[in-house]
């Protein structure tokens, strides 16, 4: 079998991010805010079609794509290529130094076989996994398509007849992995996440295009569990969970937040549940930018909930340049998950749990809203209130105005209109620049 080299532009582009590399570790020294850092690869290419595979419509490729990712790691790393062509596969898992390249007119079908996922601690195999990894590439412009339509079918089931069966595949999943790029791939329907990466640090997602149903269980797009230095950029999605989600379990230590330096930007939302925050926190969130985003049919908007069995401190978060329609709750900040209280004196009990969340330093900025439900709802807990929320230059119509309960908030040039009621209700709320009205008791989600 023939194994061919990257042609002189990719020679110098790995060279070039040798170079950001080292420039990455001075700029850290000094204190400043870096990029995250890119994956190092070499440039031989392994093509699966090499090694046995066939894009026939029954055949389990999974042997040799993994043979041929097998064979990349014994000579030192490269990219295995799926060609053109539909070829459907099993289990299969990366190790460091590789990419996995889709070309144009490629499509990496996940088999229908259920069987072919074993179970292990009452989950099944994931799709594309990774552990332990680094200098991990997964690029396009083809498609990976989890063929999840069955395996929604038996989870409805299951969840009908109250019985519980292992949790379903999930399409990627890399664990305590570091320097990944995703980019440029398109994937469809997974049996449950489209993206999974727990642990890890230094990703760099972008151009990506996630979809599925907005009624397919579970299928959170970008899953970012105790994550560090992360860019999500010019990506579509499309799914139904939550779009984008950062969360993270563990101790609460400000000085060392589980998920932070995170910038997401000039990406496209549709169905699903939005940017989330939560709803487990207790790890920590810190430093998160999101700028130039639009939302469109998204249940909700801006996501940041938990409760007192898995909160824990978010602070510096920072959304700019907003814009959001047919959202049905753009603006949601809760201490309550999964349900809210009647009202905000109706405090739900802890039951001795103690992981309260806290919610400081939060911004909202440059913010239109239109075809919503409620313009926002901002609810902390009445023994520890939401501490320095800013929405600046927003702009809502909506059916219901603002709710701000338990919270200290100011609003500068913010401009609510809404079809049914006041423009915002308060109860146990200082709010700066906007007059309220005291929160009457009728609050309908």
């Amino acid at each position: 079998m023939n194994v061919s080299f990257y042609p002189i532009s990719r020679v110098v582009t790995i060279f070039s991010c040798l170079l950001a590399l080292a420039g990455m570790q001075i700029a850290r020294s000094q204190g400043e805010t870096v990029p995250p850092a890119r994956p190092n690869i070499p440039g031989k290419i392994f093509r699966i079609t090499e090694f046995g595979a066939k894009a026939e419509p029954t055949r389990n490729n999974a042997a040799a794509i993994q043979q041929a990712i097998d064979t990349a790691v014994a000579r030192g790393g490269g990219c295995v290529v799926i060609p053109a062509g539909k070829f459907m596969s099993g289990p299969i898992q990366l190790q460091s130094r590789i990419e996995l390249h889709l070309e144009a007119g490629s499509t990496l079908l996940m088999s229908p076989n259920f069987d072919d996922f074993p179970v292990q601690n009452q989950r099944r195999q994931n799709f594309i996994s990774a552990k332990d990894a680094s200098d991990l590439r997964i690029s396009g412009p083809g498609t990976i398509d989890g063929q999840g339509a069955a395996w929604w079918k038996a989870f409805r089931l299951e969840k009908n007849s109250g019985s519980a069966g292992a949790r379903r595949p999930q399409l990627i999943y890399l664990e305590h992995c570091q320097r990944i790029e995703l980019v440029g791939f398109s994937t469809l329907n997974p049996p449950n996440t489209h993206c999974s990466l727990p642990g890890s640090k230094d990703l760099t997602i972008e151009q990506v295009t996630l979809t599925a149903p907005g009624d397919s269980p579970n299928t959170d797009a970008i899953n970012l569990s105790s994550v560090q230095n992360v860019v999500i950029s010019h990506c579509h999605i499309s799914t139904g969970d939550d779009n984008i989600v950062l969360l993270g379990s563990g101790n609460n230590d400000p000085a060392a937040p589980g998920v932070k330096n995170v910038l997401i930007h000039d990406c496209q939302l549709g169905v699903g549940h939005g940017l989330s925050i939560g709803s487990f926190t207790s790890a920590g969130v810190q430093n998160v930018r999101a700028e130039n985003l639009t939302f469109d049919g998204t249940t909700s908007g801006l996501r940041m909930k938990a409760w007192r069995d898995r909160g824990g401190l978010v602070k510096n978060i920072t959304y700019r340049n907003i814009t959001m329609q047919n959202v049905r709750y753009p603006i949601f900040l809760s201490s309550y998950y999964p349900r809210l209280p009647k009202g905000p004196a109706d405090d739900l009990p802890a039951n001795g749990q103690n992981k309260v969340p806290e919610w400081r330093d939060i911004s909202m900025e440059d913010v239109t809203i239109s075809h919503a439900r409620y313009a926002a709802i901002i609810w902390g807990l009445p023994d520890r209130l939401i501490e320095n929320l800013t929405l600046k230059n927003v702009k809502a119509s909506a059916d219901l105005g603002a709710v701000v309960f338990h919270a200290q908030a100011t609003f500068e040039n913010v401009e609510i209109v809404p079809a049914n009621g006041p423009a915002l209700q308060t109860d146990d709320a200082r709010v700066k620049g906007m007059e309220g009205t005291p929160f009457q008791g009728d609050f309908r989600p």
